[in-house]
């Protein structure tokens, strides 16, 4: 399967005007866990957190269009960010998102 990184550009299309939360009533779109093994094999994610297949949340726009399934990366506060297409039932692509840096976390 072939993975591919989003700059934040195309991340950001994806977001919507709002982003929600669902990750307690989520439904899988699709099956993530191929390309998040393609991703563990980039020693992008977590190797404890895919074995268990751990998801650290689920965040939704508010077009109901695009989901953002977190899952932990080895750095504190770095997440990949897998991308599904909601409308197409594809994933996009991920993103890195790296929270130290984007909001001068640890500094």
């Amino acid at each position: 399967m072939e993975v591919k990184q989003l700059n934040e550009a195309q991340y950001m299309c994806t977001m919507g005007t709002k982003m929600y939360d669902v990750t307690e009533s989520a439904e899988a779109v699709v099956n993530i866990w191929n390309y998040a093994k393609q991703l563990l094999k980039d020693n992008l994610i977590s190797k404890y957190g895919f074995s268990k297949k751990y998801v650290e949340a689920v965040y939704e726009n508010n077009e109901h269009t695009y989901q953002h399934i977190l899952l932990f990366t080895n750095q504190k506060n770095s997440y990949a960010v897998i991308i599904v297409d909601i409308i197409h039932k594809t994933i996009l692509g991920h993103y890195i998102l790296e929270l130290n840096e984007k909001y001068s976390l640890n500094r």
